[in-house]
Formats: structure tokens, sequence, C-alpha cells
């Protein structure tokens, strides 16, 4: 799942809007793995991690980019989560389920689904909660 966008005319800190975004993911728990930036390009990939969030979580792991000037750049959000593929997600399940001794495949497939709703529904939810922080962080709305 990905979401892209670009702005123009903004005159957004990049600097500033990277540092927010890194700060809202914090907060939603996530562990940055990488956080590199160079003259226009900011990257960060951040992931949750624990057995808890590996069974039951909506999303395992994200990857942002913020590339351009503060006049002229994109956003790009890319969202991974436990149910993307259902097959892979479902098996996994079987695993987890049979070394728990509990039910198998449908479980794992149900609860793969149910993840991926999850992860579409925080995706919708965070990417709304960028575009607010690049309007807010505007000098030229």
């Amino acid at each position: 799942m990905t979401k892209a966008e670009t702005f123009k005319g903004k005159g957004v800190e990049i600097p500033r809007l990277y540092a927010s975004i890194k700060k809202m993911l914090e907060n939603d728990r996530f562990r940055v793995i990488k956080d590199e930036a160079t003259e226009s390009v900011y990257h960060l990939k951040a992931e949750r991690t624990g057995v808890t969030q590996i069974v039951i979580g909506a999303v395992r792991d994200l990857e942002l980019v913020i590339a351009g000037e503060p006049d002229a750049f994109a956003v790009v959000l890319s969202v991974g989560s436990w149910g993307k593929n259902i097959s892979f997600s479902g098996t996994a399940g079987y695993v987890v389920a049979s070394v728990a001794g509990g039910p198998a495949m449908a479980f794992g497939t149900i609860a793969a689904t149910g993840s991926y709703v999850r992860a579409i529904t925080f995706e919708n939810d965070l990417w709304k909660r960028i575009l607010n922080e690049v309007n807010k962080l505007a000098k030229n709305p």
C-alpha cells in the first residue's frame, strides 16, 4: 500500500516537516530503523516488532520519503501489513497457531484479512495526519 502526493508553492520547511512526521511515528510506537537525509531527500523506515505485533498487529512496517524543496516536494508513504500477502500470513498464522496448539489455517487467513483492513485504516489516518501537517507548516496555503 503506497500513497504519494506532490506539493507546489507551499513554502514548507522540509526538515521541519520530516521531524514532525518522524515524531508522529515514534508516538505511534514505531521503531525507526533507517533515518537518512541528504540536501533534498529525507528517508525513514520504521517497524513494529515483537510477537504480539506479529500475531495481532495490523501494521508491520512503513517507509516514508520526502524529497524536493520548500516550494516543490513530494511525500511518499508505504505501509506494509501482516495481511498484505494473505496466503503468506495464513501460513504464518498456521505455524504460530500450531506451535501454540490452537486451530490452524482458517484462523491465520481470517487474522491476516483483519490485519490488512486495519492496516488500510491506519494508512489512511496517517496520510490525513501528514497532509494536515503539510498544511499546518505551509507558508503559502
